[in-house]
């Protein structure tokens, strides 16, 4: 990846605490102008490899191919050194670090520090991360020029995504909006000392991860951490209506300016950004909303439904009068926006009598449940079909959010369809409130499809859900293509 500003050697081994091992023998270059991380890549002589390590590879298998193929300088660990003869490379420059994906984020960091960015925005949460993220961008650009934001992609929320999203600032940006996300505990704390942001908004504390962090407590103290990294004249964005934010919020910085944003379910917190209606436009997938922040009230309909959908634009807003974008603009910047593939995206099937809603993204036990409301609420006297997977990284408490995720569908659905290991623990759930319905686990693609296409699905709805590793997009994937 070609970088805007070149770094220097002795740059990458201040920031990184790295040493060179070896150096070149003085033929190497000494100033960088390309990052890469996969050895595939196309790469210049003027470029640094990072040999990161994951679950499923190590980048320093890869480090003698892209000697081999022409590269000059890699970043690995110290290991290395014990495993591998580097005296085989005197013409190349070989940087030693404790732990190359940290490198990789301290090089982010420093090069971050080259650009004087008028806002840094880091956005994390249990939910909504992504579809915030999405909508503040577009926010942003129509106040700004979409030339001058740059967002990560998809999900990249990572020690990994981000750092290489920062790689891609250029002079020509003034914002930069990142999703953060974790599963594991300390990794908040490291984003948030990358990116230094100016704005930090929390959209909930929810039962996500819960194989690390056991609680929502335990999901709060590492959520917080973004918080604490905010320096004086900051903002701090919170969901006013969250259990735990609306309680510990006073607690969470001492030096940023909070807004906070919901529709006034909490009492002893009066959001500043004030969701007072929201009413549903019947099947075409619009809502009316109205919102207040300062005394003022601010109408607008927006292309799509659901109250969490609706935090997340509350959030959104929030975040924008943190940037100097007026809420009127920001709600403008929304007409025609769509959401990110996977999260509530409404099909409707004219021809064959159905709606079927795509929210396969993801799934945890609060997004769960906020789509089930959302179904109950928005298609009453219609058929109810659920095609569910699992929620992953639970940890202990996974056979009893699927047990209580069954009580909650109680008796409302009339078909289940269960992708999974923990089908019998929702059975359990369901048993306790006396579903009637049908209950089929899917086996494969083939099975399902033989008995979905065998039901009556005239006048029903279709809800698709499941944790990322379920893959359940690919049951319906001609419909969401739109073929």
């Amino acid at each position: 990846m070609k970088i805007e500003y070149n770094l220097t050697l002795d740059e990458i081994l201040n920031c990184t605490g790295g040493k060179a091992v070896i150096s070149g023998n003085g033929t190497g270059p000494l100033v960088f102008n390309e990052i890469f991380t996969d050895s595939r890549e196309d790469f210049s002589r003027n470029s640094i490899f990072i040999a990161l390590k994951g679950e499923n590879f190590n980048g320093e298998d890869f480090v003698d191919t892209v000697f081999k193929n022409g590269g000059y300088c890699a970043a690995v660990s110290w290991d290395f050194l014990e495993k591998h003869d580097i005296s085989a490379y005197p013409d190349k420059i070989i940087i030693a670090v404790e732990d190359a994906s940290d490198a990789f984020g301290k090089i982010a960091k420093f090069y971050l520090s080259k650009f004087d960015l008028n806002k840094k925005i880091a956005i994390t949460g249990s939910c909504g991360k992504t579809t915030t993220k999405e909508m503040t961008f577009q926010m942003f650009s129509l106040k700004y020029g979409r030339e001058k934001i740059l967002k990560n992609d998809y999900n990249y929320n990572n020690l990994i995504g981000v750092p290489k999203t920062i790689f891609k600032l250029n002079k020509n940006h003034d914002y930069l909006i990142l999703e953060i996300g974790t599963n594991k505990k300390g990794e908040i704390k490291k984003l948030s000392e990358i990116i230094t942001p100016d704005v930090g908004a929390i959209t909930n504390i929810g039962k996500s991860h819960l194989l690390e962090f056991k609680d929502t407590e335990g999901v709060f103290e590492e959520k917080k951490e973004l918080a604490l990294s905010l320096e004086k004249d900051s903002f701090l964005i919170i969901n006013a209506d969250d259990e735990i934010l609306s309680a510990k919020y006073k607690n969470l910085s001492d030096n940023a300016n909070i807004l906070s944003f919901g529709f006034g379910k909490r009492k002893g917190i009066a959001p500043d950004v004030l969701c007072n209606r929201a009413d549903i436009n019947g099947e075409n997938g619009t809502t009316d909303i109205n919102v207040s922040f300062k005394g003022k009230n601010y109408f607008s309909n927006i292309n799509f439904q659901g109250i969490h959908l609706i935090y997340d634009l509350l959030c959104a807003l929030s975040i924008a009068l943190a940037g100097g974008i007026d809420i009127e603009t920001s709600l403008k910047a929304m007409e025609g926006f769509v959401l990110p593939k996977g999260r509530m995206q409404v099909i409707s099937n004219y021809e064959r009598g159905y709606i079927l809603i795509n929210d396969s993204y993801n799934s945890n036990p609060d997004s769960l449940k906020a789509a089930l409301d959302y179904l109950t609420a928005n298609y009453r006297g219609k058929k109810k079909i659920l095609v569910l997977g699992d929620m992953l990284e639970l940890g202990e408490s996974a056979e009893t959010e699927h047990t209580e995720a069954g009580r909650y569908i109680g008796n409302t659905v009339d078909y289940i369809f269960y992708k999974g290991d923990y089908s019998d623990f929702l059975v359990n759930g369901l048993g306790e409130k006396g579903f009637a319905g049908k209950f089929f686990v899917i086996g494969d693609k083939n099975t399902f499809m033989d008995i979905f296409n065998k039901l009556d699905k005239k006048n029903s709805v279709i809800l698709v859900k499941g944790s990322r590793g379920m893959k359940l997009e690919e049951y319906f994937e001609d419909e969401i293509r739109g073929k």
